[in-house]
């Protein structure tokens, strides 16, 4: 337990609240990011102990049953939001043509998780820094834009000092109350809180999409694993959608057709997109094949 657990509970507390008091002179209402993740619990728990008014919002995308089996049982009252009446595997075939979402055009961000029609206003997520290189620069306090920020530079200023704030972001205004919390912090507060924790942590260090093109083998293979007819539900997404020749089961970078080995291609897919496996990939492509070859018997 970090020996300053609550000091840095209570800087979170404030920093949501002095972002409710510059979302109602802007006349916002807040949104909350929620994915069932242990991040989005924390955020949800830190809102209501704040006392702010909020609204959370669950942007379908491709969880398991798991994960949306908890938070329909946990948070009844967080909104469920999906712009696309197709489900993640139909909607390859139906508006994409059979192609695949990859690195370089993950579409399937687009449509559900990130879709530009639920871009909240004025939102606060449970981003962090210590998850990624990526999100190392990001601040406690967003804009949209410098004029929003020059517009709004007394009320934020505030609130806020000028080092917790940047811009560039998709909302307005965006808070991120543990940007500086590490993931010990994190579980740290859920288990004295007694906050519910998402099943999917039995089996997984994140939780999120069943299996993600963006993401590796190493990480795909949990979701493959468990729920190993994704493999088929991939091959038929392509096929219903007239994509069956040779070139198109295609790795390029080999220049080499698995039209005779579509389950290979597809796990190959899953590797950030067509990446050759690592040897330790391998074996979890392997255990995988293992498993859906018996599938396939049964």
């Amino acid at each position: 337990m970090n020996l300053f657990a609550d000091e840095i509970e209570q800087t979170s507390i404030d920093r949501i609240r002095k972002f409710a008091k510059i979302a109602k002179a802007m006349e916002f209402e807040i949104a909350v990011g929620f994915s069932g993740g242990k991040d989005s619990c924390v955020i949800y728990d830190l809102c209501k102990r704040s006392g702010i008014d909020f609204k959370a919002y669950y942007n379908v995308a491709f969880e398991s049953l798991i994960t949306k089996r908890f938070i329909r049982d946990n948070y009844p009252d967080v909104i469920w939001r999906r712009d696309y009446k197709y489900g993640f595997i139909e909607n390859i075939w139906k508006n994409h043509g059979g192609l695949l979402p990859t690195v370089y055009m993950a579409y399937c961000c687009d449509n559900y998780k990130h879709n530009s029609k639920y871009v909240d206003k004025c939102s606060i997520v449970g981003v962090r820094k210590s998850e990624s290189a990526r999100r190392k620069e990001r601040t406690v306090f967003e804009a949209k834009n410098k004029t929003v920020m020059k517009n709004n530079k007394a009320l934020i200023d505030d609130y806020f000092e000028e080092h917790c704030q940047s811009t560039g972001n998709a909302s307005v205004i965006q808070l991120k109350p543990i940007i500086d919390w590490t993931d010990n912090d994190v579980w740290d507060y859920i288990h004295k809180h007694n906050l519910s924790i998402n099943p999917e942590y039995e089996y997984s260090k994140r939780v999120g999409c069943v299996v993600c093109p963006k993401a590796n083998f190493t990480s795909n293979y949990i979701g493959l694993m468990k729920y190993s007819k994704l493999i088929d539900a991939f091959i038929l997404a392509k096929e219903k959608a007239g994509r069956n020749s040779p070139e198109d089961w295609n790795i390029t970078k080999e220049d080499k057709s698995y039209i005779d080995d579509k389950p290979y291609y597809i796990c190959r897919w899953l590797n950030h997109s067509f990446m050759p496996f690592t040897k330790k990939q391998e074996e979890f492509y392997r255990k995988v094949r293992e498993k859906y070859d018996l599938i396939k018997t049964e």
